[in-house]
């Protein structure tokens, strides 16, 4: 009886870790290659803006749902020509470790060609010719002057609640673990009950 109890447990577990480190391909970065003055039209929001912090952020939907990885970019908006009033966004990306992700380095500054999902996130990608400053003369040449940001904000509690914990995993590891004590138990009350009656 122990040992089914263990294997089947071990089983459980090996299962869910495939599931977690089981990683997809990746797939080189496809783009349509835009001027300054396209990416400007197609943008929803464009800034520059210095890089104060960078967390990896985890969504799921429910327990099942297929799990997904994004950067989420605290930023300092230096100047703005469309789409943003606030001095502080937090802009997400797919990550360096995707193809289409870009590689942000906090303390640096980026000028942002950034777009809405479902009204709601800012988005940013290799495609949207994103750039480390000194790499974004021409755009800039065509941009000209922008603005200050109007409106002061401190995203730092925000970014502070953003986390790449798989919370069901540690309940389901938890609860295996709470198993493992029981089964245990009540093996060792067993043998001390059968010893005391010799």
């Amino acid at each position: 009886m122990k040992k089914c109890v263990i294997a089947i447990i071990a089983a459980a577990l090996l299962i869910n870790f495939y599931g977690v480190f089981h990683a997809d391909k990746a797939f080189a970065c496809n783009c349509v290659s835009f001027e300054p003055n396209e990416a400007y039209e197609h943008a929803e929001a464009v800034y520059t803006g210095k890089v104060l912090e960078i967390k990896q952020e985890r969504i799921q939907e429910g327990v099942r749902g297929t799990i997904e990885y994004r950067d989420a970019n605290l930023m300092d908006i230096e100047e703005t020509w469309k789409g943003v009033n606030e001095s502080q966004i937090i802009v997400y990306d797919e990550g360096e470790e995707n193809s289409c992700g870009i590689n942000f380095e906090a303390g640096s500054t980026y000028l942002v060609y950034s777009y809405r999902v479902e009204n709601s996130d800012l988005y940013t990608s290799l495609c949207s010719r994103t750039a480390e400053i000194s790499q974004a003369e021409q755009d800039l040449e065509f941009l000209g002057q922008g603005r200050k940001a109007g409106n002061e904000v401190n995203l730092a509690d925000e970014m502070s609640q953003i986390s790449n914990k798989d919370y069901d995993m540690e309940m389901f590891i938890g609860g295996i673990l709470v198993v493992i004590l029981a089964v245990a138990a009540m093996i060792f009350l067993k043998k001390r009950r059968g010893g005391k009656h010799r």
